[in-house]
């Protein structure tokens, strides 16, 4: 005789039961993601041309290099360096080896993209750097992109955004103060604030209204970016809007030009 607890244990029938004809099967093990090994040789190029300054026109690791550090075979690492060479990263010589091209952050205008979005199909890791968070008067331009009286609180947020050791753009973002505060609690380092937004935050985004120019450094920009006075440099400016169509972040990002790749489809009617 068995006791209530077991007889309860006993007539629970296995997850398959009614489809196995009673017979129950061990779940089956989910396997572990195999990453390809060209791959991971591509994402180790990356961080190191991002981790050890590498410059315009320096030379990578030979592909004989390569091979005796990943025991791979030669097609495996050209599988690799190709994969580069396609994101216009590198270079070849005919007969010298590879040159780094330019390390860049690829910006497709027809999505909206945070930098760590933008960098995730190349396996760069990125990270933030956060100089300020603070609620401030909103400038002119924030009060009218924010539809609020000129003066009113707002939170401002500045951050470098780094891939590998490397800095490529200094971002200066505003918000409502609501928002702001909300975003303050959060891992403004480790993650982007499109991502914060939508999933921490709860606020789809819907769409963002951007211009791009050429615009000389400041003293502000030129100080976080390392470049001189008056240095040209880019300067993006971005109003997001959430799904319902309120705008919920102003931003300027400013950046090296050859730091940065900016790309859309554009049809002809």
């Amino acid at each position: 005789m068995f006791g209530p607890q077991e007889r309860r244990t006993m007539a629970r029938p296995g997850p398959h039961q009614h489809l196995l004809g009673g017979q129950n099967f061990p779940a089956r093990a989910t396997k572990p993601e195999i990453v390809p090994k060209y791959i991971r040789i591509r994402d180790w190029l990356m961080e190191h041309i991002l981790s050890s300054g590498l410059l315009r026109g320096d030379r990578l690791p030979s592909e004989s290099d390569l091979i005796r550090r990943f025991e791979v075979s030669r097609v495996t690492v050209r599988q690799a360096l190709e994969a580069l060479r396609a994101d216009g990263v590198i270079e070849s010589h005919h007969g010298k080896g590879w040159f780094l091209r330019r390390v860049c952050a690829v910006q497709n205008l027809g999505r909206l993209q945070g930098f760590g979005e933008m960098l995730a199909p190349m396996g760069v890791n990125t990270r933030s750097k956060v100089l300020e968070m603070t609620q401030c008067a909103a400038p002119e331009a924030v009060s009218k992109a924010f539809g609020l009286p000129q003066g009113s609180p707002v939170m401002r947020i500045a951050r470098l955004r780094i891939a590998g050791g490397r800095v490529m753009s200094y971002d200066l973002s505003y918000f409502p103060i609501d928002v702001g505060q909300r975003l303050a609690q959060e891992d403004l380092v480790g993650q982007d604030i499109f991502v914060l937004l939508e999933r921490a935050l709860g606020m789809p985004l819907g769409f963002a209204d951007v211009t791009i120019e050429i615009a000389p450094a400041g003293d502000e920009a030129a100080q976080q970016l390392g470049v001189k006075l008056a240095s040209p440099i880019f300067k993006l400016t971005r109003l997001t809007h959430d799904r319902r169509g309120f705008p919920i972040d102003f931003e300027y990002v400013y950046g090296l030009p050859e730091s940065h790749l900016f790309k859309v489809r554009v049809p002809r009617r």
